[in-house]
């Protein structure tokens, strides 16, 4: 069983040409989790209009913020792989199949698949976003740096969730906080097949690619508290291997 995570927020202008390119990839018994982080546009009305049992709409009631929907999203999936999902993309044909046949047959525990970067009328920008460098090509380290995993684009194994979850109180990246904890305790694995169109415009939350915005001294802080619950939650778990 398959579990797609979707975390939404005012999307109303493209989350039909999402939702749409994941429902022909779900078999019967899987299912689309949204966790709606109380949208005031057309997000909901969409999202229920549809009318298809497997997607379920929760109304995020715990912390706000992209992190703590992703983590309602995540606490409500009943899936043996669950998928990560923005409310804004659109995935192409064949990325649930490939990447769920990839990860069984090679014992993997999360798996990334690559992505073409495009505008917010899906022309496509960069072909391949993966193409010169996989996240895989750099150490966890090297990511806790500079990290170039995208969640968008990533599956995992039920099975991990004891370990990643809860959510430190303060992470802000969901994304960052799976695969760097992943890539120090798990097996992972880059399927390098171009499977979504990751949609850039004015309300991305955050861009593939660009420079960051935040200042020098949060980037330290955050990254020392990040590395502090790395640790705990490692030696918390270190013994069960």
């Amino acid at each position: 069983m398959v579990s797609v995570c979707m975390a939404t927020y005012n999307g109303g202008k493209y989350i039909l040409d999402q939702i749409e390119s994941i429902l022909p990839q779900l078999g019967e018994r899987d299912e689309l989790i949204i966790s709606d982080d109380g949208s005031t546009d057309s997000t909901m009305e969409i999202i229920r209009a549809i009318q298809d049992s497997r997607i379920k709409l929760f109304e995020n009631s715990g912390r706000h913020g992209v992190a703590g929907n992703f983590e309602n999203a995540i606490r409500h999936a009943a899936g043996e792989i669950i998928f990560l999902s923005d409310q804004d993309d659109v995935w192409l044909p064949g990325k649930i199949d490939g990447m769920v046949s990839f990860l069984k047959e090679n014992d993997y525990d999360i798996v990334t698949c690559s992505c073409s970067l495009t505008d917010e009328n899906l022309n496509v920008t960069v072909p391949d976003y993966y193409a010169e460098r996989s996240p895989l090509d750099k150490s966890a380290f090297g990511n806790f740096i500079k990290d170039l995993w995208l969640g968008c684009c990533i599956a995992f194994n039920r099975r991990i969730l004891t370990e990643l979850l809860p959510f430190p109180p303060k992470v802000a990246a969901h994304d960052l906080w799976i695969v760097i904890y992943g890539q120090l305790r798990f097996r992972c694995g880059y399927y390098p097949k171009v499977l979504q169109l990751y949609r850039r415009h004015d309300n991305t939350v955050s861009f593939a690619g660009t420079k960051s915005g935040n200042s020098l001294g949060y980037k330290l802080s955050y990254r020392a508290y990040l590395a502090t619950h790395l640790i705990k939650r490692l030696l918390k778990f270190s013994h069960h291997k």
